[in-house]
């Protein structure tokens, strides 16, 4: 199988244009890929990031990670992840998206396998990235927070430097959290890291999993910064224009700068 898939990718048709090309988490073929009826790999097999390096004349040398929504049967890779990177461009923050695999092929433990792998990758090249390895967040809309919180609340995996695969040296573990009406409630909420949480009161069955998750959170004493609107259906995204819903990018900005997430580029291993 993992001569087929290193053939395949000889055969990898050109990026979109204006969309970097996917950086593939595995090169060698990703564990538990499985090929269709005909023996192809597609890139739904491939999890990978997108990488949107941070404008160097104003990198303030953090990176986040961002999944996208959509139901674990696709991804919103445009509203709920280019979009958002070139937003966190725009502010001096390094965004990449992840193409992480979903169903009817992959099931969540696979989900978590990629997310895990992105951020040790970010970690791993952050020098070639300019950013710093301790400033390194994660982003999730919707079923991109559900995953987001399977992986970085209660699916951490700490560095093996005997390992002798370089990213498994580094830690799983967000320096910080942005819950985009989704989530999970941390099993550990100590060991989380600081949470941003984004949701509308109209989107009730998302608001009910986030609430449960900021009151753990918060009896933690964990650092949360929480923005409920009232009105809004699911899947606001950035909602550029609107007065009160469109506030939030920027509001999380804001709670970065004020945690010392956003400054100068320090030096990375």
């Amino acid at each position: 199988m993992q001569a087929i898939y290193a053939e395949q990718l000889k055969n990898t048709p050109n990026p979109v244009p204006g969309i970097p090309e996917p950086v593939l988490l595995w090169p060698e073929g990703a564990p538990g890929a499985v090929p269709d009826a005909n023996g192809q790999f597609t890139d739904e097999d491939k999890p990978a990031v997108y990488a949107f390096p941070a404008p160097s004349d104003n990198n303030t040398g953090a990176a986040v990670l961002i999944l996208p929504g959509g139901a674990f049967t696709n991804r919103c890779a445009d509203n709920e992840g280019v979009q958002i990177a070139r937003f966190l461009n725009r502010h001096g923050i390094a965004g990449f998206v992840l193409r992480y695999r979903i169903q009817p092929n992959y099931r969540n433990n696979i989900s978590v396998l990629d997310a895990n792998r992105a951020i040790r990758y970010i970690r791993a090249h952050a020098a070639e990235y300019k950013i710093s390895a301790d400033r390194v967040g994660t982003i999730g809309f919707s079923a991109g927070a559900e995953l987001e919180g399977d992986a970085f609340f209660n699916g951490v995996v700490e560095g093996d430097p005997t390992s002798a695969d370089r990213l498994d040296w580094f830690s799983t573990r967000p320096n910080f959290i942005a819950l985009i009406y989704g989530g999970r409630t941390p099993r550990e909420p100590a060991k989380a890291p600081p949470t941003f949480m984004f949701n509308t009161i109209e989107d009730g069955s998302h608001l009910n999993a986030e609430v449960p998750a900021w009151n753990a959170l918060r009896n933690a004493g964990v650092p949360t910064e929480v923005h409920f609107y009232n009105y809004g259906e699911h899947g606001t995204s950035m909602s550029p224009g609107d007065p009160l819903l469109g506030e939030w990018p920027e509001l999380m900005v804001g709670w970065l700068k004020q945690g010392g997430f956003l400054g100068a580029t320090k030096a990375s291993p």
